[in-house]
């Protein structure tokens, strides 16, 4: 049984023998603080670089290429076409026309003429140039149009998309970091306590058992270092690899502000996110094009007039004048096509309802995404006020109880529980922390804005 009275101090020092082990183990710190550094990188910087590397935005501009071609090409339908072609003929026979001349005595007349050579060559150059299409060129233009509006929503939202990945990697290498080095503290604060029951062990004050006790807490904590170590480090892999950097390379992201939280109502996130949301305009602009195309297979059952040229020039001798040039106007009208293309526009149509069935039903989730992430701004905004208290009381219970146990007024066990709290509401404190950040940023990109 240790004795009430106080314990004297090892090696006859005061009470206060661990002070300058202490202060040894925050001479890093100050060091650290003190010592000029290298200039961090923002979350601005990472989101530049990115953004310049990625492989979704990449592929994300090719689709944008690809609209923007499919929209020149529609234009192109109501340009003239021109086509040169040439062509040799080899027939079987010379052609001829049977011709009745009346017989004269003594004279043999053919009964055959010559209309053209067995082989010869053709030449045209031709033109034609639409009139009226019922429409289908127009919505056609439309449609691709329509397009070239849904790839630039659909950038956008790749765009956002990797925004989010960068700051939760970004935020995930500070936390890995923060964490380590919460765990490095942990076992120096018990190699120094351990230091502690030694002392008292070597001065009969403590049992063995102390010291069996506190080599196993510095075991566990070892492991707990290692696991901290292991995760800084995939945490920086995992946020090199979305900048396209070695995945050993050293990251060094910056701090994030700490006052930069949004503090708007839901009602208005909810009207901001309806209006930005790229998943939203990218639906409805399906729905559109989809209409168009309806339009644009409708169009088809109606006549289909055209305006045609040609110069054409054949290598025939029998022909008194070889260039012959014919302007032609032309109507098509499909009266009867077994209902091909009035399917066709029931499927299109039907396509365009379906759209706009998913866009009601994306807004309601829009808007249930956007409550969570509200919520959870203000769930990590009220951890971290109640953690920053906590830790404030935790690190002076620690203090109180360790002054205990030197002074034989409290069992080991007990500083063995206080630091064990201590390290629980020192990592309670920084989840907050980060968690914060990490739902403002998942909040801007709910509502669109990221």
């Amino acid at each position: 049984m240790r004795s009430s009275r106080s314990a004297p101090a090892p090696h006859g020092a005061s009470p206060l023998f661990v002070a300058p082990r202490r202060a040894l183990l925050l001479l890093p710190l100050l060091l650290g603080a003190a010592l000029p550094l290298g200039a961090a990188e923002t979350l601005a910087d990472a989101w530049r670089e990115a953004l310049a590397v990625d492989a979704r935005l990449s592929a994300a501009d090719a689709d944008t290429d690809a609209a923007r071609a499919t929209l020149e090409a529609a234009r192109g339908l109501a340009l003239p076409k021109a086509t040169a072609s040439t062509a040799y003929t080899v027939l079987s026979k010379e052609p001829a026309a049977r011709i009745g001349l009346p017989t004269l005595p003594g004279v043999a007349l053919p009964d055959q003429l010559p209309l053209s050579e067995r082989s010869y060559a053709t030449h045209a150059l031709q033109a034609s140039l639409p009139v009226y299409t019922g429409g289908r060129i127009a919505a056609a233009v439309q449609a691709a149009d329509i397009g070239v509006q849904a790839s630039a929503f659909q950038r956008r939202r790749s765009e956002q998309a990797v925004k989010l990945d960068v700051a939760e990697a970004w935020l995930g290498v500070l936390r890995s970091r923060r964490t380590l080095a919460a765990a490095e503290r942990h076992l120096a604060a018990l190699d120094a306590h351990a230091q502690d029951v030694g002392d008292l062990h070597r001065q009969g004050v403590v049992p063995r058992n102390d010291v069996l006790s506190v080599a196993v807490a510095r075991a566990d904590a070892r492991q707990q270092l290692t696991r901290a170590r292991h995760g800084a480090d995939l945490a920086s892999a995992a946020y090199n690899r979305l900048l396209r950097r070695p995945l050993d390379a050293t990251a060094d992201p910056a701090e994030p502000p700490a006052d930069d939280i949004v503090r708007d109502d839901f009602p208005t996130l909810v009207g901001r996110a309806r209006a930005l949301r790229p998943e939203l305009a990218l639906l409805g602009a399906r729905a559109e094009a989809d209409d168009q195309e309806a339009e644009m297979e409708r169009a088809a059952r109606r006549p289909q007039i055209g305006l045609s040229a040609a110069l054409l020039h054949e290598d025939n001798r029998y022909r008194v004048s070889q260039d012959v040039a014919q302007v032609a106007i032309g109507v098509q009208w499909a009266l009867l096509d077994g209902g091909i293309q009035r399917h066709k526009a029931d499927a299109a149509a039907a396509r365009a309802r379906s759209a706009r069935e998913r866009l009601a039903d994306s807004a309601s989730l829009v808007e249930l995404e956007v409550r969570r992430e509200w919520l959870a701004v203000d769930e990590a905004s009220q951890r971290l006020a109640t953690t920053a208290a906590a830790l404030a009381q935790a690190d002076e219970n620690l203090r109180v109880t360790r002054d205990r146990y030197r002074n034989g007024l409290g069992t080991h066990t007990e500083v063995l529980d206080a630091e064990a709290l201590r390290t629980l509401t020192e990592r309670n404190h920084l989840d907050a922390h980060y968690d914060v950040h990490l739902a403002r940023f998942r909040l801007k990109k709910a509502v669109g804005e990221l």
